[in-house]
């Protein structure tokens, strides 16, 4: 009589690309195990430096996200340089518009304008909860954050 295999199903792996500590952090915290966040922040990054890396890393895993401050772009006056990225790889690239911050503060609201200026956000984020009037992007914080909004 022939055994009967179990039928495995695999988990699907995803990498996602961000350029800032906090975003390392925050994603870190919420992640599960088939996730991998990368990189490891580089001392100076480009938007050319970190779209080089989100291409290398096609095909390494099952799906791939590039996570990027717009406020941070615009700052550097990259948006035409962004805009050629999203041409080939819309469904990858996520803008935070302006910053992750803005990511915490939808769990208050459904959502703002905030003119790509994430100083606006952390300020609206300060009215609604009293835990962000001393927020800053530290490791502990950002530990704190995932806390406070589990339940939202």
């Amino acid at each position: 009589m022939a055994r009967k295999r179990a039928k495995r199903t695999l988990n699907p792996s995803y990498i996602i690309i961000v350029d800032g500590q906090s975003e390392i952090l925050y994603l870190n915290l919420i992640k599960t195990a088939n996730i991998k966040v990368l990189p490891e922040i580089p001392k100076k990054k480009s938007l050319a430096d970190m779209y080089a890396l989100f291409k290398s890393k096609i095909g390494h895993s099952d799906k791939i996200y590039w996570v990027v401050d717009l406020d941070v772009v615009i700052k550097e006056n990259n948006l035409h340089v962004l805009k050629d990225y999203l041409k080939n790889y819309k469904e990858n690239i996520i803008i935070n518009n302006p910053c992750l911050e803005y990511w915490f503060y939808l769990h208050y609201k459904k959502g703002g304008n905030f003119n790509n200026n994430c100083n606006d956000v952390i300020r609206a984020l300060k009215k609604e909860d009293s835990f962000f009037q001393t927020y800053s992007k530290s490791v502990s914080d950002i530990e704190n954050i995932v806390k406070l909004l589990e339940d939202k």
